[in-house]
């Protein structure tokens, strides 16, 4: 069953309960783990408290109990120490020796002790003017992560109306029109040449190999291609006119650098969680862990957490 997080007020199916406030919560805003839940057991489970509770609740002490084993017990102790009273002045003698060196000690340690405690005030007021300067960096990383993720929200959206054609080699002379045009064919998709903005080839990260990328005057347009690719499971090569051992043609959003590394980590994060479906629609990720779950879109790090 679904719940919403008190804190995030995000949706989620496995999450982490007080045992006060009797508040659900996501473990990501519970500040526990799943598996470190699971290993409290049922008892310490019901009895857990979330921060807020924890904060409120005052510190009970419990009064030690008197039994007569114990009285004994400090009894016998008490006897063991006074076996040892003859020994005692002798002690005492020789630690009045000792203050008396100590005090001396003490009294040229205090002239290096008022030398130290010029140095630390100096230390303290170069720490202050550290922390001043950290407190700003702090400020600039924050400010630094808004518009990184600014700048990726952008870039992600200006690729909306373009798709990524993968497994095309390269061919000397090659017309990408053309190309195009036999995937249409194979796809059973019209769509005139006017509907086109551009087409380019790109080189893949770490590869010799090139994408094929295609913007679309019209985002809608882009949608049913890749729907209509999609639907052709054996989309190769050798349907495009290249001779030779056949290869698959992939035909997918185009997606930024950052967009590929999410989507990596929510392919993941989907397996291990046993999600059955993880596609992407308007350049936005979207999974589903079965027909009769919710739809889940993922749209940074922060939003991984809903996948439980």
């Amino acid at each position: 069953m679904m719940k919403s997080c008190a804190a995030c007020n995000n949706q989620f199916n496995d999450g982490v309960q007080c045992g006060v406030c009797k508040r659900h919560l996501d473990f990501g805003c519970a500040g526990i783990s799943e598996a470190g839940w699971r290993k409290l057991g049922a008892d310490r489970r019901s009895q857990w408290k979330c921060a807020g509770c924890r904060a409120s609740s005052p510190a009970v002490q419990v009064p030690e109990q008197v039994t007569l084993d114990t009285v004994l017990k400090e009894i016998r102790d008490m006897k063991r120490q006074l076996l040892t009273l003859p020994t005692l002045a002798e002690d005492m003698r020789t630690i009045k020796d000792e203050l008396t060196e100590l005090k001396a000690s003490c009294e040229y340690s205090c002239g290096k002790l008022d030398e130290l405690g010029s140095r630390v005030s100096d230390v303290e007021s170069r720490v202050l003017v550290l922390e001043k300067l950290q407190d700003q960096v702090n400020c600039l990383q924050t400010d630094l992560q808004r518009t990184k993720n600014e700048l990726s929200t952008y870039e992600q959206r200006s690729r909306l109306n373009n798709v990524e054609i993968k497994g095309v080699p390269v061919k000397q002379g090659e017309n990408l029109f053309t190309i195009m045009e036999k995937i249409y064919h194979k796809i059973n998709y019209n769509l005139p040449k006017s509907q086109i903005n551009y087409i380019y080839r790109v080189p893949m990260y770490n590869s010799k190999e090139k994408l094929i990328i295609v913007s679309f005057l019209n985002r809608y347009i882009k949608e049913d291609f890749i729907a209509a690719a999609r639907a052709v499971k054996d989309l190769s090569t050798a349907d495009l006119g290249f001779a030779g051992s056949s290869h698959k043609v992939y035909v997918n959003d185009h997606l930024s650098a950052d967009h590929k590394k999410l989507l990596s980590k929510v392919k993941q994060g989907s397996k291990d969680k046993n999600y059955q479906f993880v596609w992407i629609k308007h350049g936005k990720i979207h999974i589903l862990k079965d027909t009769n779950s919710k739809v889940l879109i993922i749209r940074s790090e922060l939003d991984l957490n809903k996948i439980v």
